[in-house]
């Protein structure tokens, strides 16, 4: 299958230059062709076309945005997938191939995006400038490949985006009323979602990402284009149950997100995310069987959607109805999906405590231990420590048990800090953003 990828740009040409070689120097996969969309420049940036034989340089007379020059590209290219790419970053020799890899593991993935130390959401990487030189970047992609490979997502960022040009087909392409960029791409993931498609960021792939370099050589004022473009999509998205139902949950407000979502749902069958907007309602509403059935559905959708599987978790944990399932879970959770530190963290001590309560010290301590080597910084393991010490020495098994059962004893902290979320806890907000 070919890939063309798509790079629009605004002047920036040493920028530009640097995102090209990383993308042509050996072991990468080279792509069918490399369209740089030449936003009306007046640098050299129509001279890059002689790096390397893939690359072409599609000139525009005017500035036309991310989402114009994005289009012009994706309607001048011929790849039976399309990757879209910011112009100020720098791939990871392997890129291409994960995400090559993850989009067609599956036809119902529509999108898939990298993770990068300067992007929205799940997919940031705390890693700071390190991939801004190759072996950098090498390194980032070493330690990454040890890692679970794939997470489910409610959307994804545009600054790197794979897509099948049959989906595009399908769902349209960007919407250039969104200028010079931001929430053209949820704009995009919402489309995507309204027609059942999975959206998942690769996790193996890495891409450094300067971050803000066309918004500053344009002297925009982000706080303003962020507030301008957000406006924009409210003004698109309000008349669909499915937009009001994304606009609410951004506010926080669970009860016109779980109202609209449920009418979206007789609109859209194939919207996953209806479930995840019913399943926090119920949440907040004590029906917890209820939300457990509605994120059941959701990850039958998305098999990888850490944030709802630890959602999940939490309710299991909270009725428990069957110990054994349970437990198997959470192991399972920790161990497949890419949590947060805090939130392997939180899990582990959960199971620590519950291999406590069920006499088994040994898997306690270990799990505890676990616990603690995510999170340095924990408080309150310690106790849980020395209690199973005890307990294992054969000294003080009873008090241990008792210490558990008696209220006035108390139960130690859990390892997260106050600041961290419990890994039930799913945050509704504005997605955070993190302009070109």
């Amino acid at each position: 299958m070919q890939c063309s990828v798509v790079i629009p740009c605004h002047n920036g040409a040493d920028l530009t230059r640097r995102c090209l070689a990383s993308l042509v120097a050996p072991p990468a996969r080279l792509p069918a062709e490399i369209v740089l969309v030449d936003n009306g420049s007046r640098d050299d940036t129509a001279d890059l076309a002689g790096l390397h034989p893939t690359i072409r340089v599609l000139r525009l007379p005017t500035n036309r945005g991310f989402a114009g020059g994005v289009n012009a590209g994706i309607r001048a290219s011929h790849g039976d997938v399309v990757l879209v790419l910011n112009n100020d970053t720098q791939a990871a020799a392997n890129l291409l191939d994960e995400l090559l890899r993850r989009l067609l593991a599956s036809p119902s993935i529509g999108a898939v995006a990298p993770v990068s130390n300067h992007v929205k959401g799940p997919a940031r990487l705390p890693v700071g400038d390190a991939g801004r030189s190759a072996d950098g970047r090498a390194a980032i992609a070493a330690a990454l490949a040890a890692t679970p490979p794939l997470q489910d997502v409610d959307t994804l960022a545009g600054l790197c985006l794979l897509v099948r040009r049959t989906t595009l087909d399908r769902v349209g392409l960007f919407d250039e009323r969104f200028g010079h960029g931001n929430y053209e791409d949820d704009d995009l993931c919402l489309r995507l979602r309204l027609h059942g498609y999975r959206l998942a960021i690769a996790r193996h792939a890495f891409l450094h990402h300067e971050g803000h370099a066309t918004f500053r050589a344009l002297g925009i004022d982000l706080g303003t284009e962020l507030q301008r473009r957000q406006a924009q999509f409210v003004a698109k998205w309000r008349g669909d149950p499915a937009g009001r139902a994304t606009i609410a949950a951004w506010r926080g407000d669970l009860a016109a997100a779980a109202a609209a979502a449920a009418e979206a749902a007789r609109i859209w069958p194939l919207w996953p995310d209806a479930d995840w907007h019913l399943a926090r309602w119920h949440q907040a509403n004590g029906d917890r069987r209820r939300a457990a059935g509605c994120l059941r559905r959701l990850l039958e959708h998305g098999p990888r959607h850490s944030e709802a599987a630890a959602a999940l978790a939490g309710l299991l944990l909270a009725t428990d109805d069957d110990p054994p399932s349970t437990t198997h879970y959470l192991d399972r959770l920790v161990r497949d999906f890419p949590l947060a530190p805090a939130q392997q963290a939180q899990l582990l001590h959960d199971l620590g405590v519950r291999d406590f309560q069920a006499g088994r010290f040994g898997a306690a301590r270990e799990h505890f231990l676990a616990a603690g080597d995510l999170l340095p910084s924990a408080t309150g393991l310690q106790p849980w420590l020395q209690r199973c010490d005890s307990a294992l020495a054969g000294t003080g098994a009873a008090a241990a048990s008792t210490a558990v059962l008696d209220p006035d004893r108390g139960e130690p902290d859990p390892p997260a800090p106050a600041s961290a979320p419990a890994p039930a806890a799913v945050s509704w907000r504005a997605p955070g953003r993190t302009p070109r």
